[in-house]
């Protein structure tokens, strides 16, 4: 072992740090045990298994993630998705489905049956959703909603975009996901679309 001169709290003492197990990072990978004499639970990864990885694959000191960041990126994803996928999307404009009910689509075809959803997330999500292969499953109910609002809608892809990656490969990811696939899903928001508009309803005429 050797020891490193450094102040602990600065910008050098920061970069030392990522990408490298210390103890606090270790013990945010795996869940804790349940099993006596056993500390961790190795069958199953927790978000510092990823925010590690991240910090590996990137160059950049801030892989966090943010509405503002989203926003300032969506075009630039936008204009990548379409250069990769080979279609020209709809940028902006809203869905109505009825006065109660809207979609805002990141990107859709002039024919209304294809529509992509923009994700510029914190890379640790990011390089998660890539290695477990699949959307980020806390979106779920924006894909579904996709869906409901517009009838026509045959496929949504969901794109994936941190230009803070290292390989060119890590920086886009996306999946295709068409109606029968998310039918389950879009019931059940149905029938919660219809249960939350009776309980508003029933409350606004309780304070009327």
């Amino acid at each position: 072992m050797k020891v490193i001169e450094i102040e602990q709290g600065s910008a050098d003492w920061k970069q030392l740090r990522e990408g490298r197990l210390t103890g606090t990072k270790i013990g945010s990978i795996y869940a804790k045990s349940r099993k006596d004499g056993e500390m961790f639970d190795t069958s199953k990864h927790l978000l510092g298994f990823y925010e590690l990885l991240a910090e590996r694959l990137t160059d950049s000191d801030d892989l966090s993630s943010s509405v503002e960041r989203g926003k300032a990126l969506e075009s630039e994803a936008l204009e990548v998705a379409s250069d990769e996928l080979g279609i020209e999307f709809v940028h902006g404009n809203v869905w109505e489905l009825d006065k109660n009910h809207i979609e805002s689509p990141d990107g859709y075809t002039e024919d209304l049956k294809i529509a992509i959803e923009i994700k510029c997330l914190a890379s640790s999500r990011h390089i998660q959703a890539i290695y477990d292969d699949r959307p980020p499953i806390e979106y779920s109910t924006e894909y579904a909603n996709y869906f409901l609002v517009n009838q026509d809608l045959e496929m949504l892809i969901v794109f994936l975009y941190d230009p803070r990656f290292i390989n060119d490969k890590l920086r886009t990811h996306y999946w295709f996901l068409n109606r029968v696939d998310l039918m389950p899903q879009i019931r059940a928001l149905k029938m919660v679309k219809k249960q939350v508009l009776k309980e508003l309803k029933e409350a606004e005429g309780k304070l009327a």
